[in-house]
């Protein structure tokens, strides 16, 4: 059963991260559980169930505290407990973006044709151990792509490597082609 007492979103104490609540604002009404509340900038972010249906998406509402009308905390509604901060792993995350950031600034910046750049960028979504070795592409240490960057300039020691790349280099020559237009 709700509580039928208007919450004053001025105080901080009713909302608490993962309380059921059901709110009803200027331009609509909403019921999930707070996913967070920012009193300094009036700002209440709800999650609610995902308006396609689908179980494992959520609809995410945003809403500005001045235009609520009325709040409702749900009674005996247990707040969901927020799993800890994985500090390690966004370390590791952080630091997986600044090297592939740093591995398309390399392949801007290299000298080579605009096609090995291309090639290198598309290469690097997928594996992350991309180099340049001059004007060659030089994939996890062991497979090397030469000019003018085809399958068939794909070398290596490693059978099965070498295959994984030039699959990655004919769909990426194959998206080329169907991405210009007809002459």
């Amino acid at each position: 059963m709700a509580d039928d007492r208007n919450a004053d979103l001025s105080q901080k104490a009713p909302l608490t991260v993962g309380s059921h609540i059901k709110c009803r604002y200027q331009g609509g009404e909403v019921e999930g559980q707070v996913a967070a509340f920012n009193s300094a900038s009036r700002l209440l972010i709800i999650k609610a169930p995902a308006s396609n249906g689908k179980s494992t998406n959520n609809d995410i509402y945003v809403i500005n505290a001045e235009y609520v009308e009325k709040l409702s905390i749900e009674d005996g509604s247990p707040a969901d407990t927020l799993r800890a901060i994985d500090f390690a792993k966004l370390e590791k995350r952080r630091l997986k973006s600044i090297g592939l950031k740093k591995a398309r600034i390399r392949a801007l910046s290299a000298d080579v044709a605009p096609e090995g750049r291309k090639l290198f960028l598309t290469i690097i979504k997928t594996i992350d151990e991309v180099a340049w070795d001059g004007e060659k592409i030089l994939v996890l240490n062991e497979v090397t792509i030469s000019p003018p960057y085809r399958v068939e300039n794909v070398t290596g020691e490693k059978e099965a490597s070498v295959i994984h790349v030039k699959k990655i280099v004919d769909k990426h020559w194959k998206e080329q082609q169907s991405s210009q237009p007809p002459t």
